[in-house]
């Protein structure tokens, strides 16, 4: 007669996952993980910095350099041609390995740094924040993915959750920094900043960073394997969308505008059934977005970048408007930037002790709809108490949604699909940050042109009426002495950029009750760890004897196997 046990078993319906998750092996190399993840924050140190540091010193770039219509364009280059390189680097760390591109990246962004700081035009300054945004994009994702190289999944939170507060910290520091160096010293040192800092990150993982050996194979078949239709089409589509996003800052209604836009969204549709059926290695494959909770989590992914870097790029300019110098802007940053970074900490350590995603994550989302609402509120006259609360509690749940969405999207995937599922997940929330920045700006244009021609005599004390001439005026707005004049424009410019708020508030509620939907994926592995004995074996990854089941019953217990990585089938070496 079957025990208890053996009958129920059949019953009771399977844990998401369970079919592949039993056969996986995660092999992770020998790391000292303190040392690499200090080069790994020190690399996301850098591309999260010039995301807000350029913020604060906008106005006074504009004002040196000229072109006030240019004025998003300084943050738009900068992530869309991260966002249009995105789908590649998680496809050529496959091809290469992870440590080349990670290097390729870091190179580049310091090339592009040094090119801003040097810019005599906005032209110029434009172009080099684009060849900076290769190198960031490159720059995030690869870390993203070191990290689920060399730390099991159960404690991922918990490193991710410094990662992530190091962007949040980032966020702090930048527009703080942005604003003393802008009015201390001069903007250019707010892109220079970046080289001692991008030098100390790439000599400590040259040292320190061991991966797992890369499976090589010739460039040619690998050549003759990527989807170049798919490719061109994404990047093709990302490129129109955006410019057609920043063209509609003159009007909706442009032949120019309306063929971007629709070119863009048309390249996205091909390359998406390009992707469903082509036979090559697909950029974005169709399987991600086959499974629900997978689906959801990258759509979210794109709805809170939106949101997040939309308020991260104007919530400066609100309190430039009203009177705060570049580093006074900064300072009134900090509850905004800080609460990202703790709650990126506390999300992490709690996903950690936990094992769960999908609490956090809808906690997350409904305090982040909640901040958005409450924002939607400030104007030019509201006070102290209501400019530094509403932004900060929008961002108890922005900082939680940093990391977890990524490891939660990992759990859900198999070891083959970790590098492509992470380049997707971090491709939309670059692409998602490139809309908000340049829908914000639109946003603005549209409401303030219309709002500046109802205020009488206003020619006499600004540029004019329209956001590209009064962008070159945001330092002296305060000083109109005619106080019914000033009232009303910074009423005018309060109310514009509180529309951007408004747009966030349902786009985040969206998510939300998308995120409802979301399935619980186990976070338990089988890990098998590895010792690095010679120096040749730090470069290759080292050779592994342990392996480790983290089940929740055998959490921990070694296996009664004592072949080595060297010794195991090649399907289960993971392929970096």
């Amino acid at each position: 007669m079957a025990s208890p046990t053996q009958t129920e078993k059949p019953r009771g319906k399977a844990p998401p996952g369970a079919s592949w998750q039993d056969k996986e092996e995660h092999v992770l190399p020998k790391n000292r993980l303190g040392i690499v993840f200090l080069g790994l924050m020190c690399s996301v140190f850098l591309a999260a910095l010039d995301q807000t540091i350029v913020a604060t010193a906008l106005p006074t770039i504009v004002a040196q350099l000229g072109g006030g219509n240019q004025y998003s364009w300084v943050g738009s280059a900068y992530m869309l041609s991260a966002g249009a390189f995105g789908p590649l680097y998680g496809k050529l760390s496959n091809m290469f390995g992870r440590k080349p591109i990670l290097y390729a990246s870091i190179c580049t962004f310091l090339l592009g740094s040094a090119l801003c700081g040097a810019a005599q035009s906005m032209i110029w300054l434009i172009v080099a924040r684009a060849v900076q945004g290769i190198g960031g994009g490159g720059i995030i994702q690869l870390v993203i993915i070191t990290i689920s190289d060399i730390v099991p999944l159960k404690d991922r939170g918990r490193y991710g959750g410094f990662v992530g507060a190091t962007f949040g910290v980032a966020s702090v520091l930048g527009p703080l920094l942005g604003g003393a160096l802008t009015e201390h010293v001069s903007w250019r040192w707010c892109f220079f900043i970046n080289l001692p800092t991008g030098g100390v990150a790439a000599v400590i993982l040259f040292i320190f960073l061991n991966l797992n050996p890369h499976q090589s194979r010739p460039i040619r078949e690998q050549i003759a394997e990527l989807d170049f239709v798919g490719l061109f089409s994404f990047v093709g589509g990302v490129v129109c969308l955006l410019l057609g996003f920043q063209f509609s800052q003159t009007s909706w209604s442009n032949a120019k505008t309306i063929t971007l836009l629709v070119v863009g969204c048309t390249l996205f549709v091909l390359g998406g059934v390009n992707e469903v059926f082509t036979t090559r290695s697909a950029i974005v494959p169709a399987r991600l977005f086959k499974t629900r909770t997978t689906a959801i989590l990258l759509l979210s992914a794109f709805l809170h970048a939106i949101t997040f870097f939309s308020a991260s790029y104007y919530l400066p300019l609100y309190y430039q408007v009203l009177g705060a110098s570049a580093t006074g802007a900064g300072i009134r940053m900090i509850p905004f930037s800080l609460g990202t970074a703790i709650m990126s900490i506390v999300a992490g350590v709690i996903n950690s002790r936990t094992g769960k995603c999908r609490p956090i994550i809808w906690c997350a989302y409904a305090t982040m709809t909640l901040g958005w609402g409450l924002m939607t509120m400030l104007d030019y006259n509201s006070n102290n108490a209501e400019k530094e609360l509403y932004p900060f509690v929008a961002t108890l749940g922005v900082g939680c949604l940093f990391q977890v969405p990524i490891i939660a999207i990992q759990a859900a995937m198999p070891i083959k699909d970790m590098a492509t599922a992470s380049s997707a997940f971090m491709f939309l929330r670059t692409v998602g940050g490139a809309v908000g920045i340049s829908v914000g700006e639109a946003i603005i244009s549209s409401l303030l042109s219309k709002k500046m021609a109802s205020i009488p005599d206003i020619s006499s004390y600004v540029s004019g009426s329209t956001a590209a001439l009064l962008n070159d005026d945001v330092s002296y707005l305060h000083l109109i002495p005619d106080v019914t004049v000033r009232d009303a424009i910074l009423h005018a410019y309060s109310r514009s950029i509180s529309a951007i708020w408004i747009m966030n508030t349902p786009i985040s509620g969206v998510a939300l009750i998308l995120t409802l939907f979301l399935r619980e994926y186990s976070m338990a592995r089988k890990i098998v760890t590895g010792e690095v004995k010679t120096p040749s074996d730090a470069e290759m990854g080292g050779i592994g004897e342990e392996t480790r089941d983290e089940s929740e019953e055998g959490r921990g217990a070694d296996l009664t196997r004592t072949n080595s990585i060297a010794l195991a089938p090649k399907e289960e070496i993971l392929d970096t």
